[in-house]
């Protein structure tokens, strides 16, 4: 159990990182891109299962790292649309 644990977050800290790396820049904070990639995983991976029919969770397939990836783009997309709305013109979070 543990041991997939932590390979689930491993998968979601690539899904992350990747998300991170396919983003223009400014490039987002380490931190952040591991973060976004552990809630896209978290809430995407259900979502994309119960649409491709699977029936029950499992890190490991395809379906989830494709969710985990593009739950962390929405989520550092959004980021960055709300920091640059409400930061100053010549500071911004990600530079």
């Amino acid at each position: 159990m543990e041991r997939a644990v932590v390979a689930g977050l491993i998968l979601a800290t690539l899904a992350g990182l990747t998300a991170r790396l396919m983003l223009p820049a400014p490039r987002a904070p380490f931190l952040l891109a591991v973060a976004a990639g552990v809630i896209g995983m978290v809430v995407g991976s259900p979502v994309a299962h119960r649409i491709s029919g699977g029936h029950e969770f499992h890190a490991f397939k395809p379906e989830s790292f494709i969710a985990g990836l593009v739950g962390a783009l929405v989520i550092l997309s959004v980021t960055r649309i709300i920091t640059r709305r409400f930061a100053p013109d010549d500071r911004r979070l990600f530079s």
